[in-house]
């Protein structure tokens, strides 16, 4: 009964969030898996500068990430966002993703590894799209770092395959909460000219 209210909780803060709240989705997510009957929320955002020829701006991609714990060692999560031009333009809606993500070897100690896949509809592929992912964390805490390697294929009319990279820091703020700093960034061979897109994003996870 309390996962139930606890889960029905998250998503009466996750949707209100996407509703109100870029090109590119930030990968807000590590090899940790939450546990089972465990949710996790990540609100951030990420901010970059869309250039297309001479013209270009900043814009902010404010998003949420639901997840769910499957098992100790798989999770289900929804991934969406908006995307809004810091010169007063009016926001856009940026797509959603959903991801299966499975651990495959988790040492305290030292690093943790997992993958997955998923897919959905995003602007920055188009349309629909299929994707894999792995994930390796390191655990020592003087180098809390992770990296994030995300292959996609388009599966509109133009068929592509993207690639998104993802760096950064993974703060822990108490044993429910920690902070995501990273950089974020995509390939579109054929598309680079006009979606250069390197992200840097910012985000609370916190698990339930």
């Amino acid at each position: 009964m309390k996962r139930t209210l606890r889960l029905l909780l998250v998503l009466g803060i996750l949707v209100p969030t996407l509703l109100l709240s870029g090109c590119l989705l930030n990968i807000f997510q590590t090899a940790h898996t939450i546990g089972a009957g465990n949710v996790g929320l990540a609100i951030g955002t990420g901010l970059f500068d869309l250039a297309v020829g001479d013209d270009g701006g900043w814009f902010l991609t404010p998003q949420a990430r639901l997840t769910i714990g499957l098992t100790d060692g798989i999770d289900i999560g929804l991934h969406s966002g908006l995307l809004v031009s810091l010169e007063g333009g009016e926001p856009g809606w940026m797509g959603v993703l959903s991801d299966l993500k499975f651990a495959l070897f988790d040492d305290p100690e030292s690093f943790s590894l997992a993958m997955g896949f998923g897919g959905g509809y995003s602007v920055e592929a188009l349309g629909a799209c299929a994707f894999g992912e792995i994930f390796l964390d390191s655990n020592l805490r003087i180098l809390p770092v992770f990296f994030v390697y995300q292959p996609q294929v388009t599966l509109s009319e133009a068929f592509a395959v993207s690639h998104h990279g993802t760096a950064g820091l993974k703060l822990r703020l108490s044993p429910n909460a920690r902070l995501l700093l990273q950089v974020d960034y995509r390939y579109s061979p054929g598309l680079t000219e006009l979606f250069p897109l390197l992200s840097y994003g910012l985000a609370l996870e916190i698990t339930f």
